[in-house]
C-alpha cells in the first residue's frame, strides 16, 4: 500500500474523528474498506454518519451538498472529496433504479441491510474495528460475489446491480453465488429501466478492467444484452468467449477501445453495426469513430477473398498486401495500428508481422501527402473543378502507396493526363 493510499485513508480517519467528537457516530464504508481488505488501490472514501446532513455542513468548512435529499454531504479536504452520507433506508424502487423514498435512521447495521453486496456493507470505525454484518470479509477470501438478502429482491430494486455484479466478479476473479447468477436470470429483463448511460459506464468499466473476457461471457450467458432500452446488435449476444483454443483475448489488448473492436469483430459485427452500438453505451462520437473504424476495417479484408485474420482468428495467415493497403487508405493508418496492435497482442509477437512492415513501408498514407494539389490538377487538364479531382487525386494516391508511381509533381501531373485519356476526361 503506497503513501498516497494511506494519506487517503488517514485523511478519512480524520474526517471521523470530527463526527465522533461532536457526538455523533461515523464510519468509513463501502469500496474503500473492501479495497482496503484485499489490498487493492484507493481511489475515494465514503462515510456512513448519524450525523444528518445540516449537521454535516455545520462542522466542516467545505461542503458541497451533492445529494441532501438522500442525505449526502461532500467535504472538500484539501482539494480531495469524501462523501458523508447520513445511515438510510430506502423504500419502493417503481423504477427498478431510484428508491421513491430515502428514510434516516440511527443504527449503521440498518444502513449497511441496503446495500448491494456483502463486501460492500462492511463497516470500518475510528477504532479500527470492522463491522461485518453479512459475512462480506468472509465471501471475500473464498472469492464470491454475494447480494446482502435475496438477490432477486435486491436485483429488483435496482437493475444496475446485476452489471455491477458482474463487474466485480470479473475485475476481483471472484465466482457468482448461486443466488446471485439465478438472481440475474429473474430479473434480466428489468435491466430495460436503465438508461443506457449507465449500461454504458458499467460495461465501459468492465472492458477497461482486469476480467474484460469473463465479463463478456457472463453478459452474453445470461441474457442482460437482449433487455438493454435500447437494442444492442443481435450479435453482441454471440461474441464468443476466449479459452485455450481460441487465438483473441481481450485481456491481452492494452487500450480500452482496441478491446471494444476486438469485442464487436469476434462477434461478427458490421462497422455499421458497431457504430449503433457504441452511440446506443453513449460513447463519445470520437471513441464511437475509433472503435467502427477498427471493425470497417477489419471487414475491408475480407474483400477479394482476404483472410479475416482477427475475426476467424486465423492469426498465422496473412491477407494480400493489395487488399491491405487500400484498406490503409480509406481507413487510415490509426485504424491500422489499432488492428495491428489487437493482433499483435493476441499472437505475443509484435516482429515479423507482414502488415506491419507492409505499412511502414507505404511511400505516403493520406492524400494531403501527394507531391501535388486539386487545383493544380485542375489548371493541368483545363477543367473546373469538381467531384472529379477528389476521384483521381484519390487515385494518384493509389497508386504511388502501391510504389507504382513516384510521388513527383510532374509524374502525377503526367500520370492523370493519361487517366484522362483512358475515360475521356470522366
Amino acid at each position: 500500500m503506497g503513501e498516497s493510499y494511506e494519506k487517503l485513508w488517514g485523511e478519512g480517519l480524520k474526517l471521523l474523528r470530527v463526527l465522533t467528537e461532536a457526538g455523533y457516530e461515523a464510519y468509513l464504508v463501502g469500496g474503500c474498506v473492501r479495497d482496503r481488505l484485499i489490498g487493492r488501490p484507493l481511489h475515494d472514501i465514503d462515510i456512513a454518519t448519524s450525523a444528518l446532513p445540516g449537521a454535516v455542513q455545520a462542522l466542516f468548512p467545505r461542503t458541497v451538498p451533492t445529494g441532501l435529499q438522500h442525505g449526502t454531504v461532500t467535504v472538500m479536504i484539501d482539494g480531495t472529496p469524501f462523501e458523508v452520507t447520513t445511515y438510510r433506508t430506502e423504500t419502493g424502487y417503481s423504477d427498478a433504479r431510484r428508491p421513491d423514498e430515502v428514510s434516516f435512521v440511527s443504527d449503521v447495521r440498518e444502513d449497511l441491510s441496503r446495500r448491494d453486496f456483502t463486501f460492500n456493507a462492511m463497516a470500518v470505525g475510528l477504532d479500527g474495528e470492522l463491522l461485518d454484518p453479512f459475512g462480506g470479509r468472509e465471501d471475500l477470501s473464498a472469492g464470491i460475489v454475494r447480494t446482502v438478502g435475496r438477490a432477486a429482491e435486491r436485483f429488483g430494486e435496482d437493475a444496475l446491480r446485476m452489471l455491477r455484479a458482474i463487474r466485480f466478479g470479473a475485475e476481483f476473479g471472484f465466482e457468482l453465488a448461486a443466488d446471485t447468477w439465478d438472481g440475474i436470470a429473474s430479473q434480466k429483463q428489468r435491466l430495460a429501466h436503465v438508461a443506457m448511460e449507465r449500461v454504458g459506464a458499467e460495461w465501459d468499466k468492465m472492458m477497461s478492467g482486469q476480467g474484460p473476457d469473463q465479463a463478456c461471457a457472463w453478459l452474453r450467458d445470461s441474457g442482460l444484452l437482449a433487455y438493454t432500452k435500447e437494442p444492442l446488435p443481435v450479435r453482441a449476444a454471440k461474441w464468443t468467449s476466449s479459452d485455450a483454443e481460441t487465438a483473441i483475448r481481450l485481456s491481452v489488448i492494452e487500450d480500452i477501445d482496441a478491446r471494444w473492436a476486438a469485442y464487436w469483430i469476434c462477434a461478427g459485427a458490421s462497422e455499421a453495426e458497431a457504430a449503433a452500438s457504441c452511440k446506443a453505451l453513449r460513447m463519445s462520437g470520437k471513441r464511437g469513430a475509433r472503435i467502427a473504424g477498427v471493425v470497417g476495417f477489419e471487414r475491408r479484408l475480407t474483400e477479394n477473398g482476404a483472410s479475416r485474420r482477427l475475426a476467424a482468428r486465423n492469426l498465422n495467415g496473412v491477407c494480400d498486401r493489395e487488399t491491405w493497403i487500400e484498406a490503409v487508405l480509406d481507413y487510415g493508418v490509426a485504424a491500422a495500428e489499432d488492428w495491428l496492435a489487437i493482433m499483435e497482442a493476441a499472437r505475443g509477437d509484435k516482429i515479423g508481422c507482414a502488415e506491419r512492415h507492409w505499412l511502414d513501408g507505404m511511400p505516403i498514407t493520406r492524400i494531403s501527402e501527394l507531391a501535388v494539389r486539386g487545383d493544380e490538377l485542375a489548371k493541368a487538364l483545363g477543367k473546373p473543378p469538381g467531384p472529379w479531382v477528389a476521384r483521381r487525386l484519390r487515385r494518384l494516391l493509389s497508386e504511388v502507396a502501391h510504389g507504382r508511381l513516384a510521388n513527383a509533381k510532374d509524374a502525377l501531373l503526367k500520370a492523370v493526363s493519361i487517366l484522362q485519356s483512358e475515360d475521356n476526361g470522366t
